[in-house]
């Protein structure tokens, strides 16, 4: 059975999102419907725009109550998860335990509906809405999520900050463990300090990183990295930052993560590199900078240069390893966060933009939408 919910619906580009009516379709057999407790906004959520058709519901770092499922789902009722990222769960990639490298990965996530073509959200007319951003579209009180995209997660654990490691943490956190492979003792680069970049700087303080360098052009933010555990800080006002880099260790570094989404920054991180150094890059470019790629100076250094997919992380793995090492104070995510109400949807959106806060989470401090 369809459900009505309050959802915030984007209609133009530019203009303020208005939470409305809306309905929810039933789940499919492999399906659950939750109920959202909180939701974090990330840079995907404020391009989104830019890359899907409106009117439409974004909102992808849900975290919440399952509240209905379908007939064959691998959950049950009053089960409190995390909405991961989308995937089809069917190709190759996701057969391997590998669904960052989902065949299907653009539809899944971009695509408005689920693979099947069906939507999963109307407005209150009746039309059926650009949705299934992420396969939850949890800018709502209540998402539709297939089942082997949800991870438990332990009641202790506040709603802000299960909903602030889904995406953005995730990523860099896996950008240090599983594609750089910082050992201890190793140097890293880190361009940029928001959510991406300070969850590697404590991913890197956590495996024994000897240097953390970390770059960005807000002082604020480099004095927050110093505390989660960077080891020298610069921002690129004040210089070139590839000076600054071999000024700092002689001769470049070997890791390094760029998360800047600058044309300018990603230059001088390639610069940055040592000779056999290894450069992760995850960006989204607003509004899609042009950037000019010079092989020459990856192939001089005999350099490797990799795209990230969410870190190449798998949820199921990661979230629970997270929120253990949060509990043990290894992984103070908290310190990212700032709450707003569902209702202050819209000032959350302009704060994020503005990058005065990092990690916006949104309370749903309502869910009847009757």
């Amino acid at each position: 059975m369809s459900k009505p919910i309050q959802a915030a619906i984007q209609r133009q580009v530019g203009k303020a999102l208005t939470i409305e009516r809306a309905t929810l379709a039933a789940p499919q057999p492999h399906e659950a419907v939750v109920r959202i407790e909180a939701c974090g906004i990330c840079h995907m959520d404020l391009d989104g725009p830019s890359l899907c058709a409106l009117p439409a519901v974004f909102g992808h770092e849900g975290v919440g109550v399952v509240e209905a499922i379908g007939s064959e789902a691998r959950i049950k009722v009053g089960d409190r998860v995390i909405l991961g990222y989308g995937s089809c769960g069917t190709c190759p990639s996701c057969a391997q335990a590998h669904p960052y490298y989902c065949d299907q990965s653009w539809d899944v996530t971009f695509g408005g509906r689920r693979l099947d073509g069906s939507p999963t959200l109307w407005d209150n007319s009746d039309t059926p809405l650009h949705a299934a951003f992420f396969q939850q579209s949890s800018f709502a009180t209540h998402a539709i999520v297939p089942d082997h995209c949800l991870v438990p997660m332990p009641r202790d654990v506040p709603a802000e900050v299960g909903a602030s490691i889904t995406c953005g943490v995730m990523t860099g956190t896996g950008a240090v463990l599983n594609v750089l492979d910082v050992k201890p003792g190793e140097t890293i680069l880190i361009v940029g300090a928001g959510a991406v970049g300070l969850g590697a700087v404590m991913a890197a303080h956590r495996a024994g990183a000897g240097e953390i360098l970390v770059t960005d052009v807000r002082d604020d933010r480099l004095m927050l990295a110093q505390e989660l555990g960077a080891t020298a800080v610069f921002n690129p006002r004040a210089g070139a930052m590839d000076k600054w880099v071999m000024a700092q260790t002689g001769r470049g570094v070997g890791k390094l993560l760029e998360t800047s989404g600058n044309a300018t920054a990603f230059e001088s991180a390639i610069a940055s590199l040592r000779t056999g150094g290894h450069m992760a890059y995850a960006i989204l470019p607003s509004p899609m900078d042009k950037y000019e790629l010079k092989p020459m100076a990856l192939f001089e250094k005999a350099a490797r240069f990799e795209a990230l997919s969410f870190g190449n992380s798998v949820p199921q793995d990661l979230y629970p390893k997270i929120l253990d090492w949060w509990r043990a104070g290894e992984f103070p995510v908290e310190r990212l966060i700032a709450t707003f109400s569902f209702a202050d949807i819209n000032l959350a959106m302009e704060r994020a933009r503005n990058g005065d806060v990092i990690k916006a989470v949104l309370m749903m401090e309502y869910a009847d939408a009757a």
